[in-house]
């Protein structure tokens, strides 16, 4: 009798094992193409394929997800005598209007960018500040970080990067929940936003594939960040989101100009800030150029080989000009 029960509990246990060891081979294989080559394997198969593939991984993903809370496309608007933040910030009915399904903007003329904005003011005392993205933050935040702790000592600051992140895949790393998630049990005050190269990529949206680039992964990527955006101002938080500096690889390219399109489109229908890195590293409507030449005559070095990071020097330009945008917020 134990001999039968054994042979029928091994009957369904070994199929779950093997399952078991597919789903977490298949995450790591995709998360280790993330994280070196910014590709996604699910999206890079074939529909019929990924779909037997990640069904399983699919499912787990969909459980978890089930009752996380609902962004709610309200914005509490500052009062227009100044900026004092409510005991409780209440949602009015004015609401930005929401991204809609276009066909993709014609890429801009060479020596052009997505210009910067800069719409908002940071509310008087100290600041509680979150700094999340990719592998473009985990380089900046350290270094801002650093620098206003030694002006403002009684500031809080958090660097949440993660690399191999972004918003196209959210079943590894929610940023939209996340970022609500920190917003509500640290009272935040400022989102600094930095993220993308991991983004150019097939987009699986319930169960629909949104390739890259078409109107449809453009629509749903611009919701993603509304998600963010929206969570923030109903709790009256300033965000500024960094764009992306010039890209090497075409595919990465193509996305981070798409990208910057995206990210001030909706950062200004939102009433929020958008940081332009391009004037400081390179235009993506012009050739990649690793080095510049700065204002003494000299070459300087601002990329990493892989095209994507910046070196030291790439670094510093961009934590100045957070910097500067950080300090011009500030109200006396």
């Amino acid at each position: 009798m134990s001999d039968r029960l054994s042979e029928r509990q091994l009957s369904w246990m070994l199929p779950l094992m093997g399952l078991v060891v597919s789903v977490c081979w298949l995450t790591s294989l995709e998360r280790y193409l993330g994280g070196r080559y910014h590709l996604s394997l699910e999206s890079a198969l074939p529909e019929a394929v990924a779909d037997m593939l990640f069904a399983p991984s699919r499912w787990l993903d969909a459980q978890v997800r089930q009752g996380a809370p609902k962004t709610v496309f309200r914005l509490a608007w500052p009062t227009p005598s100044g900026w004092s933040e409510p005991a409780h910030a209440v949602a009015v009915d004015q609401s930005p209007q929401p991204p809609v399904l276009a066909s993709l903007p014609e890429p801009l003329a060479a020596g052009e960018f997505v210009p910067g904005l800069q719409q908002q003011k940071l509310l008087p005392g100290p600041q509680r500040i979150l700094f999340a993205g990719d592998s473009m933050m985990q380089g900046v935040a350290p270094l801002v970080i650093r620098a206003l702790s030694a002006q403002h000592p009684d500031w809080d600051m958090l660097d949440l990067s993660r690399q191999s992140t972004g918003l196209t895949v959210r079943k590894y790393f929610d940023w939209p929940g996340r970022i609500q998630e920190e917003i509500e049990a640290r009272n935040l005050s400022l989102v600094v936003v930095f993220l993308g190269p991991n983004d150019p990529a097939d987009m699986l949206v319930d169960g629909q594939r949104h390739g890259f680039p078409s109107p449809g992964w453009a629509f749903n990527y611009a919701l993603r960040v509304d998600e963010i955006l929206s969570a923030a101002a109903q709790r009256q938080v300033r965000v500024i989101w960094l764009g992306l500096p010039s890209m090497r690889e075409g595919r990465i390219r193509e996305g981070a100009a798409l990208q910057n399109r995206i990210f001030q489109a909706r950062a200004k229908t939102w009433g929020m800030d958008y940081l332009a890195t391009e004037p400081l590293i390179g235009k993506l409507s012009e050739p990649f150029q690793k080095f510049i030449i700065d204002e003494a005559g000299h070459a300087l070095n601002l990329r990493a080989e892989d095209g994507i990071h910046m070196t030291p020097a790439g670094l510093n330009r961009i934590k100045k000009a957070l910097l500067d945008h950080i300090e011009q917020a500030i109200q006396p």
